[in-house]
Protein backbone atom coordinates (compact mmCIF):
# COMPACT_ATOMS: atom_id res chain seq x y z
CA UNK A 1 0.00 0.00 0.00
CA UNK A 2 1.31 3.44 -0.83
CA UNK A 3 1.33 6.46 1.50
CA UNK A 4 -2.00 7.92 0.28
CA UNK A 5 -3.81 4.64 0.78
CA UNK A 6 -2.32 4.28 4.27
CA UNK A 7 -3.51 7.78 5.22
CA UNK A 8 -7.04 7.03 3.99
CA UNK A 9 -7.18 3.84 6.04
CA UNK A 10 -5.91 5.61 9.19
CA UNK A 11 -8.47 8.41 8.74
CA UNK A 12 -11.30 5.87 8.34
CA UNK A 13 -10.28 3.99 11.51
CA UNK A 14 -9.91 7.25 13.44
CA UNK A 15 -13.37 8.38 12.33
CA UNK A 16 -14.91 5.14 13.60
CA UNK A 17 -13.03 5.53 16.91
CA UNK A 18 -14.25 9.11 17.41
CA UNK A 19 -17.86 8.23 16.55
CA UNK A 20 -17.91 5.36 18.98
CA UNK A 21 -16.19 6.88 22.04
CA UNK A 22 -17.26 10.53 21.72
CA UNK A 23 -20.74 10.10 20.29
CA UNK A 24 -22.58 11.80 23.18
CA UNK A 25 -20.41 14.92 23.10
CA UNK A 26 -20.70 15.17 19.31
CA UNK A 27 -24.47 14.87 19.44
CA UNK A 28 -24.69 17.44 22.26
CA UNK A 29 -22.52 19.84 20.28
CA UNK A 30 -24.70 19.39 17.18
CA UNK A 31 -27.85 20.04 19.19
CA UNK A 32 -26.49 23.19 20.84
CA UNK A 33 -25.23 24.51 17.52
CA UNK A 34 -28.26 23.82 15.36
CA UNK A 35 -31.04 23.71 17.90
CA UNK A 36 -30.02 26.04 20.72
CA UNK A 37 -33.51 26.18 22.19
CA UNK A 38 -33.61 22.46 22.86
CA UNK A 39 -32.20 21.26 26.17
CA UNK A 40 -30.34 18.04 25.61
CA UNK A 41 -30.78 16.94 29.22
CA UNK A 42 -34.55 17.24 28.83
CA UNK A 43 -34.71 15.40 25.51
CA UNK A 44 -37.45 12.78 25.52
CA UNK A 45 -36.27 9.30 26.41
CA UNK A 46 -36.82 6.37 24.09
CA UNK A 47 -38.62 4.35 26.66
CA UNK A 48 -40.61 7.22 28.20
CA UNK A 49 -44.20 7.77 27.04
CA UNK A 50 -46.81 10.26 28.18
CA UNK A 51 -46.78 11.27 31.85
CA UNK A 52 -49.39 10.02 34.26
CA UNK A 53 -51.42 13.24 34.30
CA UNK A 54 -51.63 13.35 30.50
CA UNK A 55 -52.62 9.72 30.47
CA UNK A 56 -55.39 10.38 32.97
CA UNK A 57 -56.66 13.39 31.03
CA UNK A 58 -56.68 11.77 27.63
CA UNK A 59 -57.66 8.25 28.60
CA UNK A 60 -60.45 8.88 31.17
CA UNK A 61 -62.74 5.84 31.26
CA UNK A 62 -66.23 6.47 29.87
CA UNK A 63 -69.03 4.56 31.65
CA UNK A 64 -72.16 3.61 29.68
CA UNK A 65 -75.28 5.64 30.67
CA UNK A 66 -73.27 8.23 32.62
CA UNK A 67 -74.74 11.66 31.70
CA UNK A 68 -71.53 13.39 32.76
CA UNK A 69 -69.36 11.30 30.52
CA UNK A 70 -67.91 13.06 27.52
CA UNK A 71 -65.87 11.85 24.56
CA UNK A 72 -62.10 11.77 25.17
CA UNK A 73 -60.30 14.51 23.26
CA UNK A 74 -57.89 13.47 20.49
CA UNK A 75 -54.22 13.22 21.40
CA UNK A 76 -52.13 16.12 20.14
CA UNK A 77 -49.61 15.22 17.42
CA UNK A 78 -46.12 15.87 18.67
CA UNK A 79 -43.70 17.46 16.20
CA UNK A 80 -40.85 15.30 14.88
CA UNK A 81 -37.51 16.41 16.30
CA UNK A 82 -34.48 15.13 14.37
CA UNK A 83 -31.94 15.63 17.21
CA UNK A 84 -34.15 13.77 19.65
CA UNK A 85 -34.63 10.97 17.16
CA UNK A 86 -30.85 10.76 16.67
CA UNK A 87 -30.26 10.66 20.42
CA UNK A 88 -32.58 7.73 20.88
CA UNK A 89 -30.83 5.79 18.12
CA UNK A 90 -27.19 6.78 18.56
CA UNK A 91 -25.99 3.18 18.95
CA UNK A 92 -27.65 1.95 15.77
CA UNK A 93 -26.38 4.96 13.82
CA UNK A 94 -22.83 4.47 15.10
CA UNK A 95 -22.82 0.80 14.14
CA UNK A 96 -24.23 1.62 10.71
CA UNK A 97 -21.60 4.29 10.07
CA UNK A 98 -18.85 1.95 11.18
CA UNK A 99 -20.08 -0.77 8.82
CA UNK A 100 -20.24 1.69 5.93
CA UNK A 101 -16.69 2.84 6.54
CA UNK A 102 -15.44 -0.73 6.88
CA UNK A 103 -17.22 -1.79 3.69
CA UNK A 104 -15.28 0.93 1.86
CA UNK A 105 -11.91 0.69 3.58
CA UNK A 106 -11.55 -3.11 3.85
CA UNK A 107 -12.03 -3.96 0.13
CA UNK A 108 -9.68 -1.13 -0.77
CA UNK A 109 -7.05 -2.44 1.63
CA UNK A 110 -7.58 -6.10 0.60
CA UNK A 111 -7.23 -5.32 -3.14
CA UNK A 112 -3.97 -3.45 -2.63
CA UNK A 113 -2.49 -6.28 -0.56
CA UNK A 114 -2.21 -8.43 -3.71
CA UNK A 115 0.43 -8.37 -6.40
CA UNK A 116 -0.05 -6.76 -9.79
CA UNK A 117 0.08 -10.19 -11.43
CA UNK A 118 -2.80 -11.42 -9.27
CA UNK A 119 -4.82 -8.30 -10.09
CA UNK A 120 -4.30 -8.82 -13.82
CA UNK A 121 -5.30 -12.49 -13.64
CA UNK A 122 -8.33 -11.73 -11.49
CA UNK A 123 -9.45 -8.96 -13.83
CA UNK A 124 -9.00 -11.25 -16.84
CA UNK A 125 -11.21 -13.99 -15.36
CA UNK A 126 -13.85 -11.48 -14.32
CA UNK A 127 -13.83 -10.12 -17.87
CA UNK A 128 -14.25 -13.63 -19.32
CA UNK A 129 -17.12 -14.38 -16.95
CA UNK A 130 -18.81 -11.10 -17.87
CA UNK A 131 -18.56 -11.90 -21.60
CA UNK A 132 -20.02 -15.39 -21.08
CA UNK A 133 -22.81 -13.98 -18.94
CA UNK A 134 -23.75 -11.49 -21.66
CA UNK A 135 -23.65 -14.19 -24.34
CA UNK A 136 -26.03 -16.51 -22.57
CA UNK A 137 -25.87 -20.32 -22.23
CA UNK A 138 -26.89 -21.08 -25.85
CA UNK A 139 -24.87 -18.51 -27.76
CA UNK A 140 -22.00 -19.36 -30.11
CA UNK A 141 -18.57 -18.52 -28.73
CA UNK A 142 -16.02 -17.85 -31.48
CA UNK A 143 -12.33 -17.34 -30.80
CA UNK A 144 -10.36 -16.23 -33.88
CA UNK A 145 -7.08 -16.40 -31.97
CA UNK A 146 -5.48 -19.69 -32.88
CA UNK A 147 -3.18 -19.76 -29.85
CA UNK A 148 -6.21 -20.12 -27.56
CA UNK A 149 -7.77 -23.09 -29.35
CA UNK A 150 -5.62 -25.89 -27.96
CA UNK A 151 -5.51 -24.31 -24.53
CA UNK A 152 -9.29 -24.19 -24.40
CA UNK A 153 -9.62 -27.80 -25.62
CA UNK A 154 -7.11 -29.00 -23.06
CA UNK A 155 -8.85 -27.10 -20.28
CA UNK A 156 -12.21 -28.49 -21.44
CA UNK A 157 -11.10 -32.13 -21.18
CA UNK A 158 -9.40 -31.52 -17.84
CA UNK A 159 -12.65 -29.99 -16.59
CA UNK A 160 -14.70 -32.99 -17.67
CA UNK A 161 -12.10 -35.29 -16.11
CA UNK A 162 -12.63 -33.48 -12.80
CA UNK A 163 -16.39 -33.97 -13.13
CA UNK A 164 -15.92 -37.71 -13.73
CA UNK A 165 -13.51 -37.99 -10.80
CA UNK A 166 -16.16 -36.57 -8.45
CA UNK A 167 -18.90 -38.82 -9.92
CA UNK A 168 -17.43 -42.25 -10.77
CA UNK A 169 -20.81 -43.65 -11.88
CA UNK A 170 -21.23 -41.08 -14.63
CA UNK A 171 -20.19 -41.80 -18.23
CA UNK A 172 -19.30 -38.98 -20.62
CA UNK A 173 -18.64 -39.83 -24.27
CA UNK A 174 -16.62 -37.74 -26.68
CA UNK A 175 -17.18 -38.12 -30.45
CA UNK A 176 -14.55 -36.65 -32.79
CA UNK A 177 -14.11 -36.51 -36.57
CA UNK A 178 -10.55 -35.51 -37.54
CA UNK A 179 -9.82 -34.46 -41.11
CA UNK A 180 -6.29 -33.41 -40.11
CA UNK A 181 -4.61 -36.41 -38.50
CA UNK A 182 -1.15 -34.92 -39.21
CA UNK A 183 -1.32 -32.78 -36.05
CA UNK A 184 -0.99 -35.93 -33.96
CA UNK A 185 2.36 -36.67 -35.64
CA UNK A 186 3.89 -33.42 -34.29
CA UNK A 187 4.55 -32.21 -30.76
CA UNK A 188 1.75 -29.62 -31.10
CA UNK A 189 -0.76 -31.93 -29.42
CA UNK A 190 1.45 -33.15 -26.56
CA UNK A 191 -0.48 -31.43 -23.77
CA UNK A 192 -3.79 -32.14 -25.49
CA UNK A 193 -2.82 -35.83 -25.70
CA UNK A 194 -2.23 -35.83 -21.94
CA UNK A 195 -5.68 -34.31 -21.37
CA UNK A 196 -7.24 -36.99 -23.61
CA UNK A 197 -5.59 -39.72 -21.57
CA UNK A 198 -6.67 -38.17 -18.27
CA UNK A 199 -10.25 -37.95 -19.54
CA UNK A 200 -10.23 -41.68 -20.40
CA UNK A 201 -8.55 -42.66 -17.12
CA UNK A 202 -11.27 -40.76 -15.24
CA UNK A 203 -13.98 -42.89 -16.85
CA UNK A 204 -14.75 -41.01 -20.07
CA UNK A 205 -14.91 -42.56 -23.53
CA UNK A 206 -13.36 -41.13 -26.70
CA UNK A 207 -14.58 -42.22 -30.13
CA UNK A 208 -12.26 -40.71 -32.75
CA UNK A 209 -12.54 -41.13 -36.53
CA UNK A 210 -9.86 -40.11 -39.00
CA UNK A 211 -11.01 -39.30 -42.54
CA UNK A 212 -8.13 -40.54 -44.74
CA UNK A 213 -7.19 -40.26 -48.39
CA UNK A 214 -5.17 -42.72 -50.46
CA UNK A 215 -2.04 -40.61 -49.92
CA UNK A 216 -2.62 -40.67 -46.15
CA UNK A 217 -2.68 -44.45 -46.16
CA UNK A 218 0.78 -44.49 -47.74
CA UNK A 219 2.25 -42.19 -45.10
CA UNK A 220 4.38 -44.18 -42.60
CA UNK A 221 3.52 -41.73 -39.80
CA UNK A 222 -0.14 -42.75 -39.91
CA UNK A 223 0.53 -46.10 -38.28
CA UNK A 224 2.25 -44.46 -35.32
CA UNK A 225 -0.60 -41.97 -34.94
CA UNK A 226 -3.28 -44.67 -34.89
CA UNK A 227 -1.25 -46.81 -32.52
CA UNK A 228 -0.78 -43.90 -30.12
CA UNK A 229 -4.53 -43.33 -30.13
CA UNK A 230 -4.95 -46.86 -28.84
CA UNK A 231 -2.01 -47.15 -26.48
CA UNK A 232 -1.37 -43.63 -25.20
CA UNK A 233 -4.99 -42.46 -25.06
CA UNK A 234 -7.14 -45.59 -24.97
CA UNK A 235 -9.54 -44.27 -27.58
CA UNK A 236 -12.03 -46.14 -29.73
CA UNK A 237 -10.35 -45.51 -33.10
CA UNK A 238 -12.06 -45.49 -36.50
CA UNK A 239 -10.98 -44.59 -40.02
CA UNK A 240 -13.08 -43.59 -42.99
CA UNK A 241 -12.04 -43.53 -46.62
CA UNK A 242 -12.44 -39.93 -47.83
CA UNK A 243 -13.78 -41.04 -51.23
CA UNK A 244 -16.07 -43.85 -50.12
CA UNK A 245 -17.54 -42.14 -47.08
CA UNK A 246 -18.68 -39.12 -49.11
CA UNK A 247 -21.30 -41.34 -50.80
CA UNK A 248 -22.75 -42.65 -47.55
CA UNK A 249 -26.14 -41.30 -46.51
CA UNK A 250 -25.05 -40.82 -42.89
CA UNK A 251 -22.12 -38.67 -43.96
CA UNK A 252 -24.23 -36.58 -46.33
CA UNK A 253 -26.84 -35.93 -43.62
CA UNK A 254 -24.13 -34.94 -41.14
CA UNK A 255 -22.42 -32.72 -43.71
CA UNK A 256 -25.65 -30.92 -44.55
CA UNK A 257 -26.50 -30.35 -40.88
CA UNK A 258 -22.99 -29.06 -40.22
CA UNK A 259 -23.14 -26.52 -43.04
CA UNK A 260 -26.23 -24.96 -41.44
CA UNK A 261 -24.15 -23.81 -38.48
CA UNK A 262 -22.24 -20.47 -38.34
CA UNK A 263 -18.77 -20.07 -39.89
CA UNK A 264 -18.90 -23.32 -41.89
CA UNK A 265 -18.69 -21.83 -45.40
CA UNK A 266 -15.61 -23.84 -46.37
CA UNK A 267 -17.42 -27.16 -45.89
CA UNK A 268 -17.36 -30.13 -43.52
CA UNK A 269 -14.06 -31.50 -44.88
CA UNK A 270 -12.20 -28.36 -43.79
CA UNK A 271 -12.96 -28.83 -40.09
CA UNK A 272 -12.12 -31.02 -37.15
CA UNK A 273 -15.35 -31.52 -35.23
CA UNK A 274 -15.89 -32.58 -31.61
CA UNK A 275 -19.18 -33.44 -29.95
CA UNK A 276 -19.93 -33.80 -26.25
CA UNK A 277 -23.27 -34.29 -24.52
CA UNK A 278 -23.76 -30.53 -24.23
CA UNK A 279 -21.27 -29.03 -26.68
CA UNK A 280 -20.39 -28.97 -30.38
CA UNK A 281 -16.88 -27.71 -31.19
CA UNK A 282 -15.30 -27.21 -34.62
CA UNK A 283 -12.19 -25.50 -35.96
CA UNK A 284 -10.49 -24.86 -39.31
CA UNK A 285 -7.92 -22.56 -40.98
CA UNK A 286 -5.07 -24.84 -39.98
CA UNK A 287 -1.45 -24.03 -40.75
CA UNK A 288 0.30 -25.89 -43.63
CA UNK A 289 3.04 -27.22 -41.31
CA UNK A 290 0.48 -28.48 -38.74
CA UNK A 291 1.96 -26.41 -35.94
CA UNK A 292 -0.86 -23.93 -35.35
CA UNK A 293 -4.53 -24.81 -34.88
CA UNK A 294 -7.05 -22.41 -36.43
CA UNK A 295 -9.98 -20.43 -35.12
CA UNK A 296 -12.35 -22.21 -32.75
CA UNK A 297 -16.15 -22.25 -32.51
CA UNK A 298 -18.04 -23.42 -29.44
CA UNK A 299 -21.77 -24.11 -29.65
CA UNK A 300 -23.39 -25.11 -26.33
CA UNK A 301 -25.91 -27.90 -26.78
CA UNK A 302 -26.00 -30.88 -29.12
CA UNK A 303 -26.21 -29.03 -32.43
CA UNK A 304 -24.70 -31.87 -34.47
CA UNK A 305 -24.90 -35.64 -34.14
CA UNK A 306 -21.68 -37.44 -35.16
CA UNK A 307 -22.62 -40.85 -33.79
CA UNK A 308 -24.26 -42.17 -37.01
CA UNK A 309 -20.84 -42.00 -38.70
CA UNK A 310 -19.41 -44.53 -36.26
CA UNK A 311 -20.98 -47.47 -38.01
CA UNK A 312 -19.39 -50.46 -39.73
CA UNK A 313 -21.40 -49.75 -42.87
CA UNK A 314 -19.84 -46.29 -43.04
CA UNK A 315 -16.30 -46.62 -41.67
CA UNK A 316 -13.87 -49.15 -40.25
CA UNK A 317 -12.97 -49.66 -36.61
CA UNK A 318 -9.28 -50.12 -35.85
CA UNK A 319 -8.55 -53.23 -33.80
CA UNK A 320 -6.30 -51.88 -31.05
CA UNK A 321 -5.47 -55.39 -29.84
CA UNK A 322 -3.87 -56.39 -33.14
CA UNK A 323 -0.81 -54.13 -33.40
CA UNK A 324 1.38 -56.93 -34.68
CA UNK A 325 2.08 -55.44 -38.09
CA UNK A 326 2.93 -52.02 -39.40
CA UNK A 327 0.27 -52.44 -42.09
CA UNK A 328 -2.67 -52.38 -39.64
CA UNK A 329 -3.77 -48.98 -40.88
CA UNK A 330 -4.38 -50.40 -44.34
CA UNK A 331 -5.93 -53.70 -43.27
CA UNK A 332 -9.43 -54.44 -44.49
Amino acid sequence: MNANETRLLIIAVAAVFVLFFYRERLIRLIIKTKFGSLDWQNAPSEDKGLNDQTAKTHYKKVLPGDPKSIAAPALPVEPFHVPAWLLRRWLKISVLLALVLLSIAMPFWWWNCHSEFWKLEFSHHISEAWVLWKQGPRTLKRDPRSDNTLQELTRLLDGYANILASDPHRVIELWVVDHYWQYWATDTFNDYLRANRRFVDSGGKIHRMFILTGADLQNPQLTAVLRNQCEKIGADVWRGDATAIADKTEYQVTQKAFEQMPYTETGFRSFDVLQLEDLTYYSSDFSPDYRVVGASNWLPGRMLDLKPLFNKSVAQRIDCSAWNTSQIAQSQ
